[in-house]
């Protein structure tokens, strides 16, 4: 009973010791923070003389001896060829496509080629479009599906891989030597330096910055192999030996381990909170890559679609008008579109069209099929339920005419609709509703012109029907549509039959020209 009383005592004493220790240590430590700071160095400097790399730093001088210099010579002679290589590259993207290259099979870089812009260029003089598009699709789809999750992983650890050894190589290791000893020349190794201690603030930013890139080379996730394999396979030779490389690894995590150089900046820098940021970066690098080539070919091939539409545009309009740019409307026109573009407002989309259908009208509707309509349709002895169509075709088109005009007037800066797209303009940087009614009424515009095309081109083609049932008529020996042909013939100053052909071509240019544009 005595004996657990006396334990008891025991115990108690021994946390009234405890408590009072800390009482008394709690107010007698000191409380000034550059006090905790010098303790916290002191005790920094005692931590760093018992590592395996003391010899490197001597704090009570503030001096960086020349043994930490060795090292680092040892390591810029060892990837001197690795560092003369990167720097050597013009263009740095040269080693995503190398990384890449090494990555793919052997039919990808087969496929890669028919994605030249030149060759699809020259399939297109060869081959309609329609075709080369479905065959690029087609590869494309082979192309991406051989990037299967195996060869994705290991281009991506691969190029992890080489950013990190990069990063280390591109470390300035001559300019950090030559505080050491400035009499080495950069890249000449065949006479032994003699570096002497140098003053601890003069290197310590070059520490700094090579932690940022030292210590990332440790990352055990990555495959060093893949890299000298590539290196290998890309320049012929090897820009660093294998193994001075993993002895270069092993140091450097020797030296992270111990947390020598990290206790030598905080003593430098007299900063005990200090700690390293690494520099690396990862990004990915096969999923832009392959959106890449998805776009570029698309856009080759919508380049050349354009070229295509263009050139044949322009090689209608020569026959129809004489002119591959015939101009005839004011304000529904394409050089409008860029004060809405500056603003990222939509656009007039029928310009063009719209601009050759009022021209169509105008030079032929008004003149050669007037005259036809004048002669055959009026003076011709047919029956009325057949020529219906075409007289009605034809009043639709001059009543477009004078709609278009009074559509286009309506889009000047004092028509209705031009006005109010001149005022709002200016007001759309800071006014979401007057970017909606812009857009709105330039909408509605791109619906009326093309309505205007659709409606204009359908009776045009009507006309172009009925003309052609009117020359295979003529051209029978006895007539059975139009009983007069003979009567009519003094009318016109040309033969029939050719003026008939001559505007059924017209017509038949015309609409082909829209389909480009009403697909």
């Amino acid at each position: 009973m005595d004996r657990n009383n006396n334990s008891k005592t025991d115990s108690k004493e021994t946390g009234k010791s405890s408590f009072f220790h800390n009482l008394f240590a709690s107010i007698f430590k000191s409380s000034s923070p550059e006090a905790e700071k010098k303790r916290r160095l002191k005790a920094l400097a005692k931590n760093f003389s018992k590592t395996k790399y003391h010899a490197f730093y001597k704090a009570n001088s503030g001096e960086v001896q020349a043994s930490f210099a060795k090292l680092m010579w040892e390591i810029y002679k060892a990837i001197s060829q690795s560092q003369l290589y990167i720097k050597s590259a013009q263009n740095p993207a040269i080693f995503k496509r190398q990384i890449i290259n090494f990555t793919m099979s052997e039919q990808q870089l087969e496929l890669l080629e028919h994605f030249d812009e030149q060759k699809i260029l020259e399939m297109s003089k060869k081959l309609p479009l329609q075709k080369i598009q479905a065959t690029l699709e087609e590869e494309l789809q082979t192309f991406t599906n051989q990037f299967d999750n195996e060869r994705m992983n290991r281009g991506e650890n691969l190029f992890k891989a080489f950013t990190i050894f990069k990063d280390f190589c591109e470390y300035d290791f001559y300019v950090l030597l030559r505080k050491f000893d400035t009499t080495i020349q950069e890249y000449k190794f065949d006479v032994a330096p003699h570096f002497e201690k140098v003053n601890d603030e003069y290197i310590l930013e070059d520490l700094k910055d090579f932690l940022a890139v030292a210590f990332a080379i440790t990352d055990e996730t990555i495959i060093w192999n893949d890299l000298f394999e590539m290196f290998k396979t890309t320049t012929g030779k090897d820009l660093i030996s294998p193994n001075n490389w993993r002895k270069i690894v092993a140091k450097i995590r020797n030296i992270q381990v111990s947390k020598s150089l990290d206790m030598m900046i905080q003593l430098i820098a007299k900063d005990p909170e200090y700690e390293y940021q690494l520099k690396y970066h990862f990004e990915p690098l096969f999923e832009p890559y392959v959106d890449k080539i998805q776009t570029e070919v698309h856009t080759i091939l919508d380049r050349i679609g354009t070229q295509q539409k263009e050139d044949k545009a322009n090689s209608i309009c020569m026959q129809i008008f004489g002119t591959a740019n015939p101009q005839i409307l004011n304000y529904y026109v394409a050089s409008f579109n860029g004060n809405l573009e500056k603003k990222n407002l939509d656009t007039y989309e029928y310009t063009e069209a719209l601009n050759y259908l009022k021209t169509f009208i105008v030079e032929h509707v008004k003149k050669e099929i007037r005259e036809l309509y004048d002669v055959v349709v009026i003076r011709g002895q047919w029956d009325a339920a057949l020529s219906a169509p075409m007289s009605n075709a034809y009043q639709e088109l001059l009543k477009a005419s004078d709609e278009i005009t009074l559509f286009d007037e309506s889009l000047a800066e004092e028509g209705a609709l031009g006005m109010k797209i001149k005022t709002l303009l200016p007001k759309t940087a800071h006014d979401q509703g007057a970017e909606n009614i812009i857009n709105r009424v330039v909408g509605d515009a791109n619906d009326t012109a093309k309505n205007f095309l659709y409606t204009s081109t359908q009776n045009l083609i009507t006309i172009g029907k009925t003309i052609k049932q009117l020359v295979e008529d003529y051209s029978l020996p006895k007539p059975v549509l139009v009983a007069n042909w003979k009567d009519l013939e003094k009318f016109i100053e040309i033969p029939m039959k050719e003026f008939c052909v001559d505007i059924y071509k017209k017509i038949y240019l015309f609409a082909q020209l829209m389909q480009q544009y009403l697909q």
